[in-house]
């Protein structure tokens, strides 16, 4: 759809904006780079089982990350991943693949109300296809697109790069004018021009000495304010586009002063608090829920990234155990180490 910019959007070209690219490259990688657990909870403790093969290798075509990263790319930029669901003759899940959201619409039966999906035109239940939405309004089925709701602020910014890109390469003003005193034919104007910019355009030429005859001079033309806005114009949508994803704007804008902490650990912290764990409850919830079995859960490990340094992490360490409100099997959890005890079996 065409925005008010000019420029029409949609998921494909949205990329185009480097401040979109880098929110959902971010949040995309941020979840993807994290390891996967499965527990089950027994008298409100974490007891670690084994975790199922299709989770650590969801398909023989992608390895896990890259199963999680187009799950969150579908989430980001549509609103929706829906997942096929491959199961053995036991009903068993077997194998995950992430299916493009453009190809699947949602229905409910009107009788009774039961939720199925039609791919390319054949019909699925709930149990064939995993269905995971992100922002989504009471009553509806489908999550909202970001795009789709930002699609003018992304026409904006997109309008303002062209603007920026066509400036430097055609020039949306003059540079000046060569002002002559007499009355030249058309032919003259355009002899004189021609000759002036064979002599002075290019890099190489750009501190030449250039002479006028005939009474000829130059008058050099300024870039107005509003010509120079588009700079602040960008700025501002990179902001914008950050708020969209709840992206910390100094991430994608190093111009951007940081207020979100005074270190890269307050920092990180934030960045996994308040921008990737939303996405990740709302994974774990539905791959738990639905994929499951029994009260088996599965859960991303974001402790990877939270993780201080060596010293100051191993002494924390010491003081949980030595209070007794951590085991030693909880602590070489944190350090991605096996158990000492064996995982129970799922």
């Amino acid at each position: 759809m065409r925005t008010h910019a000019g420029i029409p959007v949609s998921q494909g070209n949205a990329l185009r904006m480097m401040a979109v690219w880098s929110c959902v490259s971010l949040i995309a990688d941020g979840v993807a780079s994290l390891p996967v657990d499965t527990y089950r909870e027994v008298k409100r403790k974490r007891v670690p089982v084994d975790t199922p093969a299709w989770l650590t290798s969801p398909n023989p075509y992608m390895t896990s990350f890259d199963f999680w990263h187009r799950v969150m790319v579908s989430l980001l930029l549509d609103g929706n991943a829906f997942i096929a669901v491959y199961r053995n003759g036991g009903g068993e899940v077997s194998a995950l693949m992430p299916i493009d959201p453009g190809r699947v619409s949602i229905h409910a039966e009107e009788e009774t109300g039961e939720v199925y999906y039609r791919l390319d035109g054949e019909r699925y239940t709930r149990s064939q296809i995993l269905h995971v939405p992100a922002f989504t309004r009471p009553g509806e089925l489908r999550g909202l697109s970001p795009i789709e709701y930002a699609r003018q602020v992304i026409g904006l910014g997109l309008a303002a790069e062209e603007y920026g890109a066509r400036f430097f390469s055609q020039g949306t003003t003059m540079s000046g004018v060569i002002q002559h005193p007499g009355n030249p034919s058309r032919e003259q104007v355009v002899m004189i021009r021609d000759m002036f910019k064979k002599a002075h355009s290019g890099i190489k030429n750009s501190h030449a000495v250039g002479i006028l005859t005939g009474g000829a001079t130059w008058q050099s033309i300024t870039i107005t304010p509003e010509q120079a806005q588009f700079l602040e114009t960008r700025k501002f949508q990179k902001v914008e586009i950050a708020n969209l994803y709840r992206v910390p704007a100094y991430m994608i804008d190093p111009t951007v002063t940081s207020t979100w902490g005074t270190g890269i650990e307050e920092q990180n912290k934030w960045f996994v608090d308040q921008t990737l764990m939303p996405w990740i409850v709302r994974l774990e919830e539905a791959f738990s829920t639905h994929l499951l079995p029994g009260n088996v859960r599965m859960r991303f490990n974001v402790n990877a990234r939270l993780r201080a340094k060596t010293k100051e992490r191993y002494e924390s360490y010491a003081i949980a155990l030595e209070k007794g409100f951590m085991t030693v099997d909880e602590v070489r959890a944190l350090e991605d180490m096996e158990p000492m005890s064996a995982p129970v079996a799922v």
